[in-house]
This record gives C-alpha cells, structure tokens and sequence, in this order.
C-alpha cells in the first residue's frame, strides 16, 4: 500500500489511544489493516469468477478495571470514530472483571527498526485487474494442454490466481507502535478426468504453489510445471479403490500433514490448554513424540507466509523451540493465558512453523522403501477430539507393497490415538512443504490402524 497509507494508520491508530484514554480506559490497544485482493478463476474456457476488493478495519481492545472488550469498525471516518471509542468504552465498563486481563509487560514489547523479511512485493501494488485475468485464464489452458497430452478423458478443466496486498498497524497505550506491509501471490490448475478403469466416476485432482515475489511465481516453466504437477496427480488417481483392513505404515505427504500439525498446534494452545480441552495439558517438559520430532517456530524466516516481526500483541516475535527430540518444551501463550497458568507468556500464535528432517528422503524415496502401507495424499473428513486425542480420518492417496505402487485408495480410513500415534513416528522427509505458513515434510509412521475392504 502506499507511504500516505501507513501515514494515515498511525495517526488514527494514535487518535484512537487518545480518545480511550479520555472515555476512561486504563489501557488500550489498536490493530488496523488495509488490504487489496484480486481473485479470478476460469473453468473450461469461461470466466467461473472474478472478484476484487480493497478493504479496511480497525480493531479496538479495550482494559477497564480488570474489564476487557474486543470492538470493530470499517468506518474510520474522523466524525464517527469519537462515538465508536465512547460506546466501545461504555460497553467494556460493564463485563465482568477478570484479573488476568491486560496488556503485556512493556519490557517485552518490540522495538524497532523493523527487519527487512523479503516480504513485500512493491510491484503487486500497481498490478492491473487484466493482468490476473489473463493469468487465471492461462492457468486454464495450461491445465488443458496437459490433460489433452496426457490422453486423458477430460471432463472440466481449471485455473485460479489470487494476489494480495496489505499494511497493517498496531498500536498501544504503553508506547508500543509497530507495522507490516506484505504480499503473496498464487496460481492453481485443476481438472477433472473420467477413470478408465472405474468408468462411471469421475477423479479430481490439483496442484497450486504461491510466493511473496509475484516475479517468482510466474515463470513460464513454473506455470507449466503447477499444470502438469495438477494432471500428474489427478491421473494418479485413476482406478482408486479400498485397501484391506490391517495395520500398516502410514506416509503422509507433505501437502496433507499439514491437518496433522495443525491439530497437534492446536493442542499445545495456550486456550486449549488453560480450558482442559488438550490432551496435553499439563504435559510440558514430558515426552510426547518420538525422539526425531523436532520442531520451531521462526517469525523471521526471511519470505515466510507467516514473517512477522511482533506477535499480535506487540510481543518481540522470536524464534521457539515448540517440541525437541520428542519433549514438549513450549506451549503457545498470550499474556492472559499465561497469567491464567501462571507461567511465562512466549506467543499467542504460531508465525512460520518447521519441522526438522531426520533423513535426506522425499515422499518417493521413503515409499519405495515401505514393505506394505498407504501413501496419504489427502484427508477426506473425519474427526479429531483435541481432549482424548482420538482421531478417526478417512484417506485418499496409493497402496505400496514391496515399495511399489499397487493402485490408487480411497474408502479408507485411519484411526486412533494423537499420543500414540507421534511417538510411531519413524521419518521426518526432507521435502518441507514450503507454500504455507506451517512448513511440514511427509512423515512415515509405522503399525497404524488402516481401514478398508
């Protein structure tokens, strides 16, 4: 967004402190974000949508006497920010107190300059809408091409691109003021194949990549390459059926573990926590893995989807050791869930989190060297009870025998325990997943309850 922009948000950001403290507010803070997205999509040679917007919010949190309110607007007009201060006030005098609320001490908050995080790409801001349009639209085609290369029987074909660009600012009564401007960019292709086998259903399949820098994103080999990744693994679903019921290895590739980490992050949340709704409650500094899950939260990976120099609270973002060698050495904590548990606050959120490899193997080379499991490269559904730890998901991806691929799944369906299920972690791949915030290789696990046929 532009320098006038930034300018602006710190000045209301500022007017706002200012109108709290004179309502009668001990402390306050203020988050503001402007953000334009473009967004199009192409479906067999018409345009299926396009959508673009700019947006804009404030975000208002109030401390009153042990009182807190959460408060928003998208009407920053000057004349109607006074009234929205006073009511948001008035509506947190009359909450119940809690003693835990508050913001952070002031020796924790950030303090600039800001690092450059290679976050930003400047162009993005003067991107035309056609520009996305004919992108999208040659996604489309591209996914064609390949499809029609591949002779497969081509039911629909796809292509998406979606670009963003945003500044953000926060603010508080302590002092503390802090922005981030960012941008990200993606494509997609996707098609739709009738299985030759199977030869009334109808498979699915897609690929898509993202990146900060819209110039490292649309190479053409690269747009060719996300089009035949997505025909790839659509044909590899061709002829999917159920497995027999065994217990077996299980490898998830990366772009599916990412539901298992999620779920796992989940758990060591400081809310999930503080409520007894974790199976990990209580369990910091005890073993909860095996001995080569190793993991980290780095805010400041240079390019990260999530990079952030400041946590939501204005807390010095840093790196945090989350689980080593199996231990769990941290639990994810704002400031009111620590006080709450009367620990030391690290982070309410996770930023860019990672996962260290224990081999130099990707998802192929750790399934040649399966004698008998299923590949998973996607979850359909299922559940997860974040305070037992059970799981129940159903699958799709391949069966391996002897290292080989027997034929494509799906109808199937893992189960069991989180606790268990980590401390059968046998391999951490080298191939981290490196289009989203949670950076997660594949993983093989070993006798795994898998239902089928």
């Amino acid at each position: 967004m532009t320098s006038s922009w930034d300018e602006n948000m710190k000045k209301t950001a500022q007017k706002v402190l200012a109108l709290a403290k004179k309502a009668g507010a001990d402390q306050a803070a203020v988050r503001m974000k402007h953000s334009r997205f473009s967004e199009v999509g192409y479906r067999d040679g018409d345009m299926e949508k396009a959508s673009s917007s700019t947006k804009q919010r404030l975000s208002l949190r109030i401390y009153v006497k042990n009182r807190f309110g959460a408060h928003f607007t998208s009407d920053l007009r000057p004349e109607t920010l006074v009234g929205f201060v006073e009511k948001a006030v008035a509506m947190t005098r009359v909450l119940e107190e809690d003693p835990f609320r508050g913001l952070p001490d002031k020796s924790a908050l950030a303090k600039g300059p800001a690092p450059d995080l290679g976050i930003l790409d400047n162009q993005m801001e003067n991107t035309p809408s056609d520009y996305w349009t004919g992108l999208a639209r040659k996604m489309e085609n591209l996914a064609r091409e390949k499809a029609l290369q591949e002779k497969a029987d081509l039911v629909s074909s796809q292509g998406g691109v979606y670009g963003e660009i945003s500044a953000m600012h926060l603010a508080n009564s302590l002092g503390f003021a802090g922005s981030l401007r960012e941008s990200g960019a993606f494509v997609s292709a996707g098609m739709v194949f009738m299985d030759p086998v199977e030869k009334k259903k109808r498979r699915s399949g897609g690929w898509w990549e993202g990146e900060r820098h819209l110039a490292d994103l649309v190479e053409p080999k690269r747009l060719e390459n996300v089009a035949l990744t997505a025909c790839q693994r659509t044909m590899a679903t061709m002829g999917a059926k159920p497995g027999a019921t065994a217990r077996m290895s299980v490898l998830v590739e990366n772009i599916a573990a990412g539901r298992l980490m999620g779920q796992l992050l989940q758990c060591i949340n400081g809310r999930s926590i503080y409520q007894k709704r974790s199976y990990l409650a209580e369990r910091k500094g005890e073993k909860i893995a095996a001995d080569i899950l190793n993991m980290q939260d780095n805010p400041l990976l240079p390019g990260g989807f999530s990079s952030q120099w400041f946590d939501a609270e204005g807390m010095t973002a840093k790196p945090l050791g989350l689980i080593e060698n199996g231990v769990l050495t941290n639990y994810l904590l704002d400031n009111y869930h620590s006080r709450a548990l009367g620990m030391e606050p690290t982070t309410g959120e996770t930023s860019n989190v990672l996962l260290e490899p224990s081999c130099d193997k990707g998802v192929g080379e750790l399934s040649r060297g399966m004698e008998k499991g299923i590949v998973v490269t996607s979850f359909l559904g299922g559940n997860f009870n974040s305070t037992t730890g059970d799981f129940s998901y159903g699958v799709q991806g391949r069966y391996v025998e002897s290292g080989k691929v027997v034929h494509a799944v799906d109808g199937m369906n893992i189960a069991g325990n989180a606790n268990d299920l980590w401390l059968k972690l046998v391999a951490v791949g080298n191939d981290l997943y490196p289009y989203s915030a949670v950076r997660v290789p594949s993983l093989l696990f070993e006798d795994v309850q898998v239902s089928g046929s």
